[in-house]
């Protein structure tokens, strides 16, 4: 049986299936060029004597031989000048990998894509039911002081803005608080003192989804971003520019974030040093973004 040029180059047929044609020419090409480095007549021929390990390999074989035996094989898989032979002898190539261990990878290639899309679909079906606020609030009789359980009711949470506290930082000088307040009644009616305002206003439109410990997950680079603004300051030192460009993070995650990185270490209970998440109605129905109210950094019950 002769060789299929494919052999000659030293690929399996396993990797000959796998790639693309562009891909596996893109190998051959390199693989060539290599090759006869070495093998060139005009550059063996300048050796002074052949490595030991290839006189006990190919004792028979001359570099000339091995340089002509490529340079048939490169012409027979030359892409550019005859897809067709190319084509042909990759199909021809590829067929030699063993059937069932080939059917087998395959079966199991399908059955992760399986297991990947049944998980995102829990995730999704799982945070459709938290936007209904459908959580029982059943945490048992002997909750601690700093956890309350989901939908809160009766209690006080004063929080860190996140996104503020981020884009202070980047700036060079003060923009203002940072610290909100959020409040639930009795009735689990929750109302919202926003950064800078004076007065609560009611809140029909969040509804809590729970909290991830602030040392549990590398929230930053999960936030969305917003386009960069520009923020004048107050006088700088000399050559220094008086307005600031800063790139605005925002309080809102992407669903896929949100089901991947954060839905698998979420409590639906209220702690301190911790994220809060919500759906806010308008937000996520336009949107599908999650809001992350801030780290709750003062608990009370009233």
């Amino acid at each position: 049986m002769p060789k299929n040029p494919f052999e000659v180059f030293g690929l399996t047929p396993e990797l000959v299936g796998e790639l693309s044609d562009k891909e596996l020419f893109g190998v051959l090409k390199s693989m060539y060029r290599s090759l006869q480095k070495t093998f060139h007549p005009d550059i063996a021929g300048r050796r002074k004597a052949k490595p030991k390990t290839e006189t006990k390999a190919r004792p028979h074989e001359r570099p000339v031989d091995r340089a002509v035996e490529l340079n048939l094989a490169f012409e027979a898989l030359d892409l550019d000048r005859d897809p067709a032979s190319f084509k042909r002898l990759r199909k021809a190539y590829a067929s030699r990998r063993p059937a069932s261990a080939y059917q087998t990878s395959l079966l199991l290639k399908d059955e992760l894509k399986a297991q990947i899309a049944k998980e995102d679909r829990l995730a999704q079906s799982f945070l459709s039911y938290m936007s209904t606020n459908a959580f029982n609030g059943q945490n048992g009789s002997g909750a601690h002081l700093l956890t309350v359980p989901l939908p809160a009711k009766n209690i006080k949470l004063g929080l860190s803005d996140v996104a503020i506290s981020n884009n202070i930082r980047q700036a060079a000088w003060f923009l203002g608080s940072n610290y909100k307040h959020l409040n639930a009644d009795a009735q689990g009616q929750i109302s919202v003192k926003p950064v800078g305002r004076s007065k609560f206003t009611k809140a029909n439109f969040i509804h809590l989804l729970g909290c991830v410990p602030v040392e549990g997950i590398e929230l930053m680079p999960l936030l969305e971003r917003g386009q960069a603004n520009s923020f004048k300051g107050p006088a700088l030192p000399p050559g220094e520019s008086a307005n600031a460009k800063i790139s605005s993070v925002m309080n809102l995650v992407s669903a896929e974030n949100f089901k991947r990185h954060v839905l698998p270490i979420l409590k639906p209970l209220l702690m301190e040093r911790a994220y809060l998440f919500s759906l806010n109605n308008d937000i996520y129905t336009t949107t599908g973004l999650i809001t992350l109210e801030g780290v709750i950094v003062k608990l009370e019950k009233t």
